[in-house]
């Protein structure tokens, strides 16, 4: 049987990131860790340690910052650590270290052998503000020194752009947009060609605010692999159970026992995010003692 290889994003509340490794840790799953370099110094054997029949890789640190081109250039990056092993996966799936499994590993593994050839994206409207398709039509600041400087700069960018008609999706009129929830799970034939275009994503990417919600859909829907998108569910078509109909601020909804009903009842979501030991640490057992 195929394995497959999970990326893991994580930057804080590594007693959860121990708890998805031990989750995960199967022989037919392969760990990839990425640990923001802004935390300083981690102990990479303690978290290889919680892997006991998963081969674990942590790849080179970079500095993430919110909003940031750095966000893709990590993703980027594991998913080269991942096909450059030469392991012939099902599936790579991109997780945070606030994530935790919601199903047994076998029911994930039967779920994904019996769905090879699908893109499993949560696709999300194209709104215009702000907020939406705006951060991609203007030349946004980067976001790798204040947060409240950059919103204030964001603002200030996007009126001046628009009274002097700056509108740098020019260069991209010919092609289609697709905005998406960062999460995926994806087959090794569309990665590799994710990568292929890499030139392009670059490109596309730069000065651009939270460009790792645009730039996989918009691959995918110019590419031969569109008519691989799940399509089963356009709110957890990445399989995650992600709550933004709670936001806090810029954030979903953090789990709490008061959600185990709907956490416990979801279907064809193996994944749920975010959750904090500081905010609810009960919700956090639950699931662990129901899918160790």
């Amino acid at each position: 049987m195929k394995k497959h290889a999970f990326l893991i994003m994580a930057h804080e509340h590594f007693d959860i990131l121990e708890l998805l490794l031990k989750q995960l840790d199967h022989e037919r799953n392969d760990i990839y860790l990425h640990i923001d370099k802004k935390c300083g110094k981690v102990d990479e054997q303690h978290f290889g340690n919680c892997c006991k029949e998963s081969s674990f890789k942590m790849i080179p640190r970079r500095n993430i910052y919110w909003g940031h081109s750095s966000i893709v250039e990590c993703e980027l990056d594991l998913l080269k650590a991942a096909l450059e092993s030469q392991e012939d996966y099902l599936y790579l799936h991109l997780l945070s270290g606030v994530d935790l499994q919601i199903k047994s590993t076998e029911e994930v593994h039967l779920f994904f052998d019996n769905h090879p050839n699908n893109q499993f994206l949560a696709p999300r409207s194209l709104k215009s503000g702000l907020g939406g398709m705006d951060r991609y039509y203007f030349f946004l600041p980067l976001r790798a020194y204040s947060k409240v400087l950059a919103k204030g700069l964001d603002i200030l960018f996007q009126k001046t752009q628009k009274i002097l008609r700056i509108h740098r999706l020019d260069k991209w009129k010919n092609i289609s947009m697709m905005k998406c929830q960062q999460w995926f799970s994806i087959t090794p034939d569309f990665a590799a060609y994710v990568l292929q275009e890499q030139h392009f994503i670059h490109e596309f990417i730069r000065f651009t605010s939270c460009s790792d919600e645009m730039f996989l859909g918009t691959v995918l829907v110019n590419s031969p692999y569109i008519g691989q998108l799940y399509t089963h569910s356009a709110l957890y078509g990445h399989l995650r159970m992600i709550d933004r109909e709670r936001p806090e601020k810029a954030s979903p909804h953090t789990w709490t026992i008061d959600d185990w009903d709907m956490i416990r009842n979801a279907e064809n979501c193996f994944w749920a995010r975010k959750f904090n030991e500081e905010r609810d640490a009960d919700i956090i057992k639950k699931v662990v003692e129901t899918w160790p």
